[in-house]
C-alpha cells in the first residue's frame, strides 16, 4: 500500500512519504516532481515536462531521461504514486502545500466578499503559514519555474492584502500598521497596500501620517513609474481629509470560529495512533479516546484536530471540562466556547453548529460523563456536518459512538540494553532536557532510562513527571525512588498496574514537596481554570506566607512541572493537571481540610464580588471586567459552594456580580447565576440588596427580549418588597421594569414606571442609580416618539455618567442625543454625534451602539440623496451587529436595509429584509423592532403587500394584532 506523499514548494524543496522524509534524489528530479505536484491530479504531457525540465538545453534522449526520472521517483514514493497514460504522467494523490495555498487564498476571499471576515482572516492565515521560504527555493532555473515561482509569490503578496483587508474589518488596524510597512517596503508599487496602510493609519487616530502615506505613495509612482495615484487611492485621500464615516473603525467582533490550545510540548512518535483517529475523525461523527489519567489522550486528541482542522470551513472548536465544576458547569462552558448567548443554551449551541462544518473536542469529559454525552448527542443529532471529538476515562454511550482505546508508550524490551528507539525513552529524554539543559542519552545513561520507562509502565504523565526531577536528581537517583515507590504498593491487579504506577509517581512528586509547597499546591487546587498570584497570596495569609515566599514557591513547582503557567495580559495564572489536582484534593479531604479550604475559597472569590461592585460602575471597569472574565469558573465554583454548603451568606456576597455580567454580555449565563444565587440565600440581603437584584433580573430577562419574565419579576418585586427604606433600589426595579412593559408594546405605562423610578433617583447623590434610569426612561420616550423627553433623559444620564467616570453610559446617551438631533431635522447635528458615539462605541468595544450609530449615519446620507453610500454603511452597520449577536440591532439594521433598497429600486431584497424582521420579532414579543418595521411599510403599501400586510394606517395601530405571537 502506497503511503502519502506530501510535496512542499513553498519554500525549501521537500518531500515525504507516510509522514517521514523521503530522499528523491536531485536536480531534475526534483523538478519533474515539483512540476507534477504543481499539477496534482492531472496529466502533465511528456513534451510539456521536457520543455519545463531543460527548455533548449535538451539531454541526448530526453523522452528516455523523463522515463528514467519517473522510475528513480516512483521507487522512492511507490509504485502507484506517478500514474503514467498514452499522453504524459500525473501525481494521483499527493498534499502539495502550493496547492493548498491556493485553495485556501479562495476561501479568504469568498469569506470576505460574503462579509464573513473572521473566517476570511483565519483562512488567509492558514495559507500563509504553509510558506517556509521563497516558492520553488532551489528548484530547476528555467523560464519555466522561473515564472511559476514569480506567480506563486505574487499569490502571496495577495494573500497579505487580503489578511490586512480582514484585519481592517475586525477592528485590528492598530496591529497591522507596522506589518503593513514591511510588506510595502517590499512590495512598494502594490496600490492595495498603500490604501491599506492609509486606512490603518486613519483609524488608529493617525490622520496626519494617513496622508503622508498617500504622498509618499504618490512620490514613488511617480518618481519609479512616471504614474499618479490611481482613482481609488485619491478617492480614499478625500475621505481621510473629510472624515467620511464610511471609513470609520468599527469595535472589533467577537471570533466565532473555534481555535485550538497551543500544543505545550512536542508530539512523540505516535503516529499510528495518529492515524487510527484521523481516519476514524474523518469517517465517524463521535470519536471518543479513553484510556487511563495519564496515558496521553488529550495531547493526542489536540495533535488531530490541529492536523485536520484545515479540512473543516469552520475549524476546530476546545472546551476543557477538566475546569467543570459538575455537570451543571458543562452546557455552560461549550456555549461559551462556540460564542452563544441566551436562553436554553444547548439549543442554542445545536443552533450556532446547525450549519457549521467543524470538529467539536470535548476534553476531559471523564467527571462528567453524564453532561458530556447529553451534550455530544445533541450536537450529533442535530449538526450533520460536525465532527464530535471526546477525550474521556470511560465511552460516552452515545448511539454512533465510536472507542479508541489509547495505550500506552512502548517500553525498552528487558532484554534490552538501552531501547533508544522507544517513544517512552524519546520522552524521557525530551523532558529531562527541559528540565536540565544539556542532559543527554549517553551509552552509560540509555539503561537507566529504559528501566525507568519500564516501571511507569509507558506513561507519559508518568514519565514527565519523573523526567523533571532531573534538574535535582541524577538517573540512578530518579530509578531508586520509582522503584521504592512501586514496591510500597504491594500486589495490585494487573488491570490497575498502569494506573498504580501513575499514582506512585504522584505520590512521589506530592510527598517530596515542603510543607509550604504542599500548602500552596492545596490552594491552587481548590481553584477551577487557574489562579492568580493576588488571590493565591490572599489564600495563603492563613498560612502565614507572604507574598514573596508565594511567588517564589510558585516557581519551585512550575520547575518541578507540578503546576502549570500562563501568561495572559492582566498577569501570571497557574494550574495543574486533573491528575495531580484530584490526588491533591483527596491530600486534602483525608487530612479533614478540604472543606475550609474549599470555604476560604469560596470567601476570596466573594470579596473579590463585593469589591467589583464599585469599581464596575466607575472609570476602570473595563479593567475590572476582563480580570472578572479571567475567574468566571472560580466564580460559579464560588456559588456551587455557596449552594452546596448552604452557605447563605457568601451566596449573597457572589449576586453583587449581576453588573459584571451584563458588561460582559453574558446575559443568559448572568440570568442563571442571579437565579441560582437568590435561590441559595436565606434572609442575608438586605431589602435593598435584594431589589437591586430583582432590578437586574428584570433588566437582563428585557435585553433577552424574555419579556413576560421580565415584567413578572419586577411587578413581583414591587408588590412583595416596595418599602421607602429603600428608595434607590425601588426606583431601580421601576425604571428597569418601565422598560420592559414598554418593549412589550404598553409604552404608555412604561413611560409612567420608568419616569416614577428616575423622580426617586434622582433626589438623590445616586449618580451611577440615576444614569441607568434615565437611560431607561429616555428609551421608553423614544419608543413613543417623545422627542423632548429623550433629550433631557440623555442629558440626565451624561450628567450622571460623567459625576462617576462610567463612560458605558456615555454610549447609549450620546446615541440617543444623535436620535434626537435626527428627529428635530438636524442633519449636519445628527451626523456629528453619530459620528462621535461610533468613535467611543469602537474604544470601549460596544458593537452594538456602533452598529446603531451606523444605522443613523446611513439614515443621513440617505436623506442627503447618497443612496450608495447609505446602503454601504447599513451594510456595516448589520455586519456589525451580527458580528456581535446584538439581535436587536441586526433587526433594526435589516429593517433600514430594506427601507435604502426600497428607494434605490430593489423592492425583491427589501421585501425579504421586511419578511426576516417579521418572523423575528413575532418569535421575541420584540415590540421596537415591529414598530420600526411597520412604521416603515406604512409609508411604502408596495412593500407592505410583498410581506403580507397590505392596507397599514400609520404603522402603529397594527402592530399588536397583525404581529402578536401565535
Amino acid at each position: 500500500m502506497n503511503k502519502l506523499v506530501e510535496v512542499r514548494l513553498l519554500g525549501p524543496f521537500e518531500v515525504l512519504a507516510g509522514g517521514q522524509p523521503a530522499n528523491v534524489g536531485g536536480g531534475k528530479r526534483r523538478g519533474l516532481l515539483a512540476l507534477l505536484a504543481l499539477r496534482c491530479g492531472r496529466v502533465v504531457g511528456v513534451d510539456s515536462l521536457i520543455d519545463a525540465l531543460w527548455a533548449d538545453d535538451l539531454p541526448a534522449a530526453p523522452r528516455n531521461a523523463v522515463q528514467h526520472h519517473v522510475a528513480r521517483l516512483r521507487a522512492a514514493l511507490g509504485s502507484e504514486a506517478i500514474a503514467a497514460t498514452p499522453d504524459g504522467y500525473a501525481l494521483a494523490h499527493a498534499a502539495v502545500d502550493a496547492l493548498r495555498f491556493e485553495d485556501l487564498l479562495h476561501e479568504a476571499r469568498d469569506a470576505l466578499r460574503a462579509g464573513d471576515a473572521v473566517a476570511g482572516a483565519e483562512s488567509v492565515a492558514r495559507g500563509l503559514e504553509l510558506w517556509r521560504g521563497p516558492a520553488l527555493h532551489g528548484l530547476t532555473d528555467t523560464a519555466w519555474f522561473g515564472a511559476e515561482a514569480r506567480r506563486l509569490e505574487s499569490l502571496r503578496v495577495d494573500a497579505l492584502e487580503e489578511q490586512f483587508e480582514a484585519a481592517l474589518v475586525l477592528g485590528e488596524h492598530r496591529d497591522v500598521v507596522p506589518a503593513l510597512g514591511t510588506a510595502l517596503e517590499e512590495n512598494p508599487f502594490r496600490e492595495r497596500l498603500w490604501g491599506q496602510l492609509m486606512l490603518a493609519l486613519y483609524r488608529s487616530g493617525r490622520q496626519p501620517d494617513a496622508l503622508e502615506a498617500f504622498r509618499e505613495a504618490r512620490r514613488v509612482f511617480s518618481e519609479e513609474l512616471a504614474l499618479e495615484p490611481g482613482p481609488e487611492l485619491r478617492r480614499l485621500q478625500d475621505a481621510i481629509l473629510s472624515h467620511d464615516p464610511a471609513i470609520a473603525p468599527l469595535p472589533a467582533p467577537r471570533r466565532r470560529r473555534g481555535t485550538l490550545p497551543a500544543p505545550s510540548t512536542s508530539f512523540v512518535d505516535r503516529e499510528e495512533a495518529l492515524a487510527q483517529v484521523l481516519a476514524l475523525v474523518r469517517e465517524h461523527r463521535l470519536v471518543t479516546l479513553t484510556g487511563l489519567p495519564g496515558v496521553g489522550k488529550s495531547r493526542l486528541a489536540l495533535e488531530a484536530a490541529r492536523s485536520v482542522e484545515h479540512e473543516f470551513a469552520d475549524g476546530a472548536w476546545f472546551v476543557d471540562l477538566a475546569r467543570a465544576g459538575g455537570e451543571d458547569d458543562v452546557v455552560r462552558l461549550v456555549a461559551h466556547a462556540v460564542d452563544v448567548r441566551g436562553a436554553d443554551p444547548l439549543a442554542r449551541v445545536v443552533g450556532r453548529l446547525r450549519d457549521a462544518d467543524a470538529i467539536l473536542w470535548l476534553d476531559g469529559c471523564g467527571r462528567v460523563v453524564g453532561e458530556a454525552a447529553r451534550v455530544a448527542s445533541a450536537v450529533v443529532a442535530g449538526c450533520p456536518d460536525v465532527r464530535v471529538l471526546t477525550t474521556s476515562r470511560e465511552v460516552l454511550h452515545v448511539p454512533g459512538e465510536v472507542r479508541v482505546m489509547v495505550e500506552p508508550f512502548r517500553v525498552p524490551d528487558p532484554g534490552r540494553s538501552d531501547g533508544v528507539d522507544s517513544p517512552a525513552v524519546q520522552l524521557f529524554v525530551e523532558r529531562a532536557r527541559a528540565a536540565r539543559p544539556g542532559f543527554e542519552l549517553t551509552a552509560e545513561a540509555a539503561p537507566l532510562v529504559a528501566k525507568i520507562s519500564r516501571h511507569v509502565d509507558g506513561l507519559p504523565l508518568a514519565i514527565e513527571l519523573a523526567a523533571a526531577r532531573a534538574h535535582a536528581l541524577g538517573l540512578v537517583e530518579i530509578l531508586s525512588v520509582v522503584e521504592h515507590r512501586l514496591e510500597l504498593l504491594g500486589d495490585v491487579p494487573a488491570s490497575d498496574a498502569n494506573r498504580a504506577s501513575l499514582q506512585a509517581l504522584v505520590e512521589w512528586c506530592y510527598d517530596v514537596l515542603h510543607e509550604d509547597e504542599k500548602s500552596l499546591l492545596h490552594k491552587v487546587a481548590v481553584h477551577r481554570g487557574g489562579a492568580s498570584v493576588p488571590s493565591l497570596v490572599a489564600a495563603a495569609a492563613s498560612d502565614g506566607l507572604d507574598e514573596p515566599t508565594v511567588t517564589y514557591l510558585l516557581g519551585v513547582l512550575v520547575d518541578k512541572s507540578i503546576l502549570a503557567v500562563s501568561f495572559p495580559a492582566e498577569g501570571a495564572r497557574y494550574d495543574m493537571l486533573e491528575t495531580v489536582r484530584e490526588y491533591a484534593l483527596e491530600r486534602l479531604a483525608e487530612s479533614g481540610r478540604l472543606a475550609a479550604a474549599r470555604r476560604a475559597h469560596a470567601e476570596s472569590i466573594a470579596a473579590l464580588a463585593e469589591a467589583a461592585r464599585a469599581e464596575l460602575r466607575g472609570a476602570d471597569w473595563r479593567a475590572w471586567v476582563r480580570r472578572l472574565e479571567l475567574e468566571n469558573d472560580n466564580v460559579w465554583a464560588a456559588l456551587t459552594y455557596a449552594r452546596d454548603a448552604r452557605e447563605s451568606g457568601i451566596a449573597a456576597r457572589l449576586a453583587a456580580l449581576a453588573w459584571y455580567f451584563v458588561l460582559a454580555e453574558r446575559v443568559a449565563e448572568g440570568r442563571r447565576f442571579l437565579e441560582r444565587a437568590l435561590a441559595a440565600t436565606s434572609g442575608d440581603l438586605t431589602v435593598a440588596e435584594r431589589l437591586e437584584l430583582h432590578a437586574f433580573r428584570c433588566y437582563l430577562a428585557t435585553e433577552e427580549l424574555d419579556l413576560d419574565t421580565a415584567i413578572e419579576i419586577g411587578e413581583r418585586a414591587l408588590a412583595g418588597e416596595a418599602t421607602e427604606a429603600a428608595v434607590p433600589e425601588l426606583g431601580l426595579v421601576e425604571a428597569a421594569l418601565g422598560l420592559a412593559v414598554a418593549e412589550a408594546g404598553d409604552v404608555e405605562r412604561g413611560a409612567a414606571l420608568a419616569g416614577r423610578g428616575y423622580a426617586r433617583l434622582d433626589a438623590g447623590e445616586n449618580h451611577w442609580e440615576s444614569a441607568a434610569a434615565s437611560l431607561f426612561c429616555a428609551q421608553v420616550a423614544a419608543a413613543a416618539g417623545d422627542v423632548a423627553t429623550v433629550a433631557a433623559m440623555a442629558a440626565e444620564a451624561r450628567r450622571h455618567a460623567q459625576a462617576t467616570g462610567f463612560d458605558a453610559f456615555l454610549v447609549p446617551a450620546m446615541l440617543l442625543e444623535a436620535w434626537v438631533a435626527e428627529r428635530r431635522h438636524d442633519s449636519s447635528a445628527a451626523t456629528v454625534a453619530y459620528r462621535r458615539t461610533l468613535d467611543l462605541a469602537g474604544r470601549i468595544g460596544f458593537a452594538d451602539h456602533a452598529a446603531f450609530a451606523l444605522s443613523g449615519l446611513a439614515s443621513s446620507a440617505l436623506a442627503g440623496g447618497d443612496v450608495t453610500q447609505a446602503e454601504e454603511l447599513e451594510r456595516r452597520a448589520l455586519a456589525t451587529a451580527e458580528a456581535a449577536r446584538a439581535s436587536w440591532a441586526a433587526a433594526h439594521a435589516r429593517v433600514e436595509l430594506g427601507r435604502i433598497l426600497a428607494a434605490a429600486g430593489d423592492a425583491k431584497t427589501a421585501a425579504k429584509l421586511y419578511r426576516t424582521v417579521l418572523a423575528w420579532s413575532k418569535a421575541r414579543r420584540a415590540h421596537g423592532p415591529r414598530e420600526s418595521l411597520f412604521v416603515v411599510l406604512s409609508q411604502d403599501p408596495a412593500a407592505a403587500a410583498a410581506v403580507g400586510l397590505a392596507g397599514l394606517g400609520d404603522g402603529r395601530d397594527e402592530i399588536t394584532a397583525a404581529t402578536a405571537p401565535a
